[in-house]
């Protein structure tokens, strides 16, 4: 591209630049754009993989050059006011990503980040540019040891809820102290921690084993130097995001997705890749439809952490195959040009086909992300269920934020029975829409995931075993059934019918109406506010209100 400018227009100014800084205009120019910040367990320690992709774009005859972004990882800081900002940093990623790559003249660009929100941003920016792209993540992390067994960081939240009831000694802290991670990197132990790095990989936009493979591995450095040969040869056929992210690849993307067992953070992310670029039916309803009939095929051996056992059982692209032989995906979707996904899995092999399962071997006939509507959630809410149950009822105890649900658990305030009702979570009512983590950590560590159900108009996330119903559209703050629920009510999760719901009179509807105050959020400021003002609802995936 900046060969091709300098080449029609014969600009003097661009040519001397272009010398000055070493760039030989007659090959392609690949800009590497990191989120390195190494204060964080995802994105820190970057400079390895940045060095070993240029590697592989020198290899392949192209120039790069390296620019940084900023972004934020939550591992650690969930039920703090910090991960507000998590999910409006994609908008901020997106904009950044469309402000520094629109004015360089990049040819193609490798994208190098893990946390999913800041890979999502940099995926909605090349979209808006249509510039070739590849990604490359930093990998998973390595567990921590508990005895014999293998822990991600949701152990660290777990442990202090069976410390505080007795069930672990206080030494235990000291215990995860001594086996730290000898590599950081994205949680282990959760699949939705790493399932935009897996879809990535699965449209061809990632080198093969990017979203399970192992941080600070050889193979990891392996895949870095390949990503930079590859984001050459896209940048060379012009293979960019527009033509990638097609009806069919969505599609394909939900049913992979969801097969994993579904991250509802993800599904906010598709449908805002959708709306980027001009793709309809990725929506509410359409991933609903799909999670009715996508059988759940990931499974894990007891003590061990779900992503060294992806990985090692042949990750996405086992599972691919699976799903195409079982004809839950389309083979016949454009992965590179002039390859197809069928023929991009022909050679592959299930390594460990208890661990990825096939179609007539499922673990359940259903994903344990679903899409569930009623008065409680007029325009829908993602509710995921790990247990066997497909009913919950039980009287709500309401709180206002996560901070206050999460002092109510250390305080024992929740019992068996109970709907955990946690309120003022949404992108406009937090603001930030927070994934919620520590309550259900507590939950589990406590023994009360199979008894106790949460809900929210945040975000869930995906480790529970229980009844969590998160993205509760319309969110507090409207004029809602959600909003005016008070501590006992009964609440009806319903997974049969899809329905969750609270049986009020109109009478009492109505006092509850006029007696409520609308809300104006938790905490925000400036960047947060304006946020909460310019985005959708989530059933439009948090994007932004501004027509095109």
């Amino acid at each position: 591209m900046l060969r091709e400018y300098i080449e029609q227009l014969d600009k003097m100014p661009q040519k001397i630049l272009a010398a000055s800084r070493e760039i030989d205009i007659s090959k392609p120019l690949i800009g590497i754009i990191c989120a390195q910040n190494d204060i964080t367990a995802a994105q820190g320690e970057l400079d390895e993989l940045c060095r070993r992709v240029k590697e592989g774009i020198i290899a392949s005859n192209a120039n790069s050059k390296i620019s940084y972004i900023p972004s934020i990882d939550c591992t650690a800081m969930h039920g703090t006011p910090s991960t507000k900002y998590d999910l409006p940093s994609r908008d901020l990623v997106a904009n950044a990503v469309e402000l520094l790559c629109s004015a360089e003249m990049f040819d193609g660009l490798v994208f190098i980040a893990s946390e999913p929100n800041v890979v999502c941003g940099m995926l909605i920016g090349a979209i808006r540019l249509n510039i070739p792209c590849v990604f490359l993540c930093q990998g998973v992390m390595s567990p921590f040891f508990d005895g014999k067994k293998e822990f991600g960081f949701v152990h660290i939240y777990e442990q202090i809820a069976r410390i505080k009831t007795g069930r672990a000694s206080y030494e235990e802290i000291e215990n995860i102290e001594h086996n730290l991670p000898f590599a950081l990197g994205t949680d282990c132990e959760r699949y939705g921690a790493n399932s935009f790095n897996c879809i990535i990989e699965a449209v061809g936009l990632a080198v093969r084993g990017n979203g399970t493979a192992p941080a600070g591995s050889v193979e990891r450095k392996k895949i870095a130097y390949e990503t930079g040969k590859l984001a050459v040869q896209l940048a060379e056929n012009k293979w960019t995001p527009r033509r990638v992210f097609t009806q069919a690849t969505m599609n394909n993307i939900v049913t992979l997705d969801l097969a994993c067992g579904g991250s509802s953070t993800t599904m906010l992310n598709l449908i805002a890749i959708s709306r980027e670029v001009g793709v309809k039916n990725t929506n509410f309803k359409t991933i609903g439809d799909a999670a009715r009939t996508t059988p759940l095929l990931l499974a894990n051996d007891d003590g061990k952490c779900i992503m060294r056992q992806f990985h090692r059982a042949g990750g996405v692209y086992a599972m691919l195959k699976q799903l195409l032989d079982g004809e839950l995906i389309n083979g016949k979707t454009f992965v590179y040009d002039g390859v197809t996904l069928q023929d991009l899995l022909s050679k592959v092999t299930v390594a460990d086909p208890n661990i990825i399962r096939s179609v007539d071997n499922k673990l359940a006939p259903s994903s344990r992300l679903r899409t569930i509507y009623g008065n409680v959630a007029e325009n829908g809410a993602f509710v995921c269920c790990g247990g066997k149950n497909n009913v919950f009822i039980g009287h709500a105890k309401v709180y206002q934020n996560e901070e206050m649900a999460i002092d109510a658990l250390l305080h024992r305030e929740i019992k068996a029975g109970d709907v955990l009702v946690i309120q003022n979570e949404g992108p406009k009512s937090g603001p930030g829409m927070r994934e919620i983590y520590v309550s259900l950590a507590l939950l589990k560590g406590y023994e009360l995931e199979q008894k106790v159900a949460v809900i929210t108009d945040g975000r869930i996330a995906d480790f529970y075993n229980g009844f969590a119903v998160g993205h509760i559209t319309p969110e507090t703050g409207e004029q809602n059934i959600f909003s005016i629920l008070q501590d006992g009510d009964e609440i009806e999760i319903n997974l049969t019918k899809g329905k969750i719901s609270f049986d009020i009179k109109a009478k009492d509807l109505n006092q509850r109406y006029r007696q409520h105050e609308v809300s104006v959020g938790n905490y925000g400021n400036f960047f947060l506010k304006n946020w909460a003002r310019t985005c959708n609802t989530a059933i439009e995936g948090c994007t932004y209100k501004a027509k095109r």
